[in-house]
C-alpha cells in the first residue's frame, strides 16, 4: 500500500509540474500587448518609420532617428519582452541629444512586427542581426553600439559574441542563464525551490518543443568568453529576478573591458526611473568613450 500511494503521489506530482509548466509557456511565449502608443516626434525627434526582413522571414518594424549634424555614432535600443518599442523612446532622446544616430525596433512577436512566438532570446537574435543589416544597407553603418533591456540585453550580448559589427554594450538588467530568470519568477510568485525549479524546466522543454528551437541554450554567460567589446552592466540591486551573486559570474566570464554600475534601490530595469540624471550620463559617456568616432 505504501508503494503504490508513493507511486501515485509522484505521479500527481509530475503531472502537475508538466500542466503547470504547460501553462506557463501560453503567457511566456504568446504575442505582447502593446505599450501605450507613443512617436519620437512628440519627444522633439524627427524620424523615419522603417521595415527590415529577418533570416527567417519575419518583417520587423522600427524607427530610424538620425543625429543633427554629423553623428559621433549609432546606437540599436534592443526591447525587452514586454510591450513594445514605444516604452523606451524616453531613453533615445538624451542619445540623440548627445550626437547619436538611434535605431529602435520591435522584436518579433511584439508592437509592429511580424510572428506570434516569444522566444526568449533564442530567434530574436535573428531579429537584432536583422537590424544590423538594416543600418549596414540603408545608411552605410557597420559600428554599432547596443542598449539592451532585460532579454534585450542577453540579445545583444549574445550577438555581439558573433557579430564584429557590434563594437560597445550598455546591458540593463542583464542575466546570465534563462532558466535562473525563470526559476526566480516563480519563487516570486510562491513556488518552493524545488517545485519552482522543476517547473523551470519543464516549461523550458515544452517552449522548446512549441519552438522547435532549444530555449534552455538562450544563456548569455556561455557565450560570454567571445565578447571582446567593453561592456557596461547596470543592475538593480534590488532585482527580484537575478541576483548580484547570480550577475557576478556573468561580468568575470566577459573577455573584454567590462563595468558595472549597481544602484541599490533600483529593482528590475528601473536605475532609469530612479537615476535617469545619473543613467544618461553613464550610458552617453560609455558610447562616446568606445564608440564615437
Amino acid at each position: 500500500m505504501v508503494f503504490f500511494a508513493l507511486v501515485w503521489l509522484v505521479s500527481v506530482l509530475m503531472l502537475t509540474v508538466v500542466g503547470l509548466g504547460f501553462a506557463i509557456t501560453v503567457p511566456m511565449m504568446r504575442r505582447r500587448i502593446p505599450d501605450e502608443p507613443d512617436q519620437p516626434p512628440l519627444h522633439g525627434m524627427s524620424c523615419e518609420t522603417v521595415t527590415f526582413t529577418t533570416r527567417d522571414d519575419l518583417t520587423l518594424a522600427g524607427w530610424w532617428i538620425p543625429a543633427q549634424g554629423a553623428a559621433l555614432g549609432t546606437v540599436i535600443l534592443v526591447p525587452g519582452q514586454n510591450g513594445s518599442m514605444d516604452s523606451d523612446i524616453p531613453q533615445a532622446r538624451p542619445l540623440h541629444e548627445a550626437g547619436f544616430n538611434v535605431l529602435m525596433f520591435d522584436l518579433r512577436a511584439h508592437g509592429g512586427s511580424e510572428g506570434d512566438l516569444v522566444t526568449w532570446g533564442v530567434l530574436e537574435q535573428l531579429d537584432l542581426m536583422a537590424a544590423l543589416d538594416y543600418v549596414q544597407s540603408a545608411h552605410n553603418v557597420d559600428r554599432v553600439g547596443i542598449l539592451g533591456f532585460s532579454m534585450g540585453s542577453a540579445v545583444g550580448l549574445m550577438v555581439a559574441a558573433q557579430d564584429e559589427r557590434i563594437a560597445a554594450l550598455v546591458l540593463d538588467g542583464a542575466y546570465p542563464r534563462l532558466a535562473g530568470i525563470l526559476t526566480g519568477w516563480g519563487r516570486l510568485k510562491g513556488l518552493p525551490g524545488v517545485l519552482a525549479h522543476g517547473v523551470t524546466w519543464t516549461t523550458l522543454l515544452i517552449g522548446s518543443l512549441r519552438a522547435r528551437y532549444q530555449l534552455y541554450r538562450a544563456n548569455p554567460v556561455d557565450l560570454a568568453g567571445d565578447v571582446t567589446i567593453p561592456a557596461l552592466f547596470i543592475h538593480g540591486e534590488q532585482d527580484p529576478f537575478v541576483s548580484w551573486e547570480a550577475l557576478e559570474p556573468l561580468t568575470e566570464h566577459m573577455a573584454g573591458p567590462v563595468d558595472v554600475w549597481r544602484v541599490p534601490e533600483a529593482g528590475h530595469r528601473e536605475a532609469f526611473e530612479q537615476q535617469p540624471d545619473e543613467y544618461n550620463r553613464r550610458v552617453i559617456a560609455w558610447f562616446t568613450q568606445h564608440l564615437a568616432g
